[in-house]
């Protein structure tokens, strides 16, 4: 609520034009739950895990979720580079986070944890993305690509190139559709931890 309460705030006046993600939700898209926080965190994902740590795990869940289900009804060309990088953005955080944990708290957790979380980092598509193409999330998110890179780009492809500079051309030609599966893998996945 405070988070929707800061966005509303800032921005309130600013002159949208067109539809948006929001107004391709339904209203059976969203279902009221009545939880503590507390309650929440003690039956959630892994018994081993601090509360800190399931918050965490649940904004990941969170995050997951939105790109998979609120935003997937947008079908607007306008929005697919939007989405496509937030979808790429938040699988590359989460897998990352996700990896760390297990670093330190993996051996700790149960079994169908460890077997929920293992599932999720050896899939093939959270590999290609955790390992060769970290100067490919930090170009969508804030820095400037390699001369190497600029050189391949073009304003006339999709994402100007990007895709096709980072990528084998097998993995650039199906990834749009290859990120959106593995988010929906993935929340569903997470899902599946948080009931454990």
């Amino acid at each position: 609520m405070e988070q929707g309460g800061y966005i509303a705030a800032a921005a309130e006046g600013l002159p949208w034009h067109g539809p948006t993600a929001l107004d391709t939700m339904q209203k059976t898209d969203l279902a009221e739950n009545e939880v503590r926080a507390e309650e929440h965190y003690r039956r959630s994902f892994d018994p081993a895990l601090r509360e800190e740590i399931k918050a965490s795990l649940t904004a990941m869940t969170c995050a997951l979720n939105t790109v998979d289900v609120l935003l997937a009804d947008d079908i607007s060309s306008s929005s697919a580079t939007t989405l496509f990088k937030l979808r790429y953005i938040i699988l590359h955080h989460v897998l990352s986070s996700l990896r760390k944990l297990d670093d330190q708290y993996g051996a700790g957790l149960c079994p169908r944890g460890r077997a929920l979380l293992k599932d999720i980092l050896d899939a093939p598509m959270s590999n290609l993305i955790l390992q060769a193409h970290r100067g490919f999330r930090n170009t969508l998110v804030h820095y400037r690509p390699t001369r190497d890179v600029q050189e391949r780009l073009s304003l006339d492809a999709p994402l100007y190139g990007l895709i096709d500079a980072y990528f084998p051309p097998d993995e650039a030609r199906s990834l749009g559709d290859a990120i959106a599966l593995h988010t929906a893998h993935l929340a569903d996945r997470m899902s599946a931890w948080c009931d454990n």
